[in-house]
């Protein structure tokens, strides 16, 4: 399996957004990283 290039980003978000993040890690049992990169792709 072909490896991609990753670089780490930091983001300052409001709370409210963090804790919609947060309920979707819980709702789906994924990683709040999948979860924005997900939403970036969107």
């Amino acid at each position: 399996m072909a490896q991609i290039d990753t670089k780490v980003l930091t983001a300052h978000v409001p709370l409210v957004l963090a804790d919609k993040v947060d309920r979707l890690v819980a709702q789906l049992d994924r990683s709040r990283g999948w979860i924005v990169k997900q939403a970036l792709t969107a």
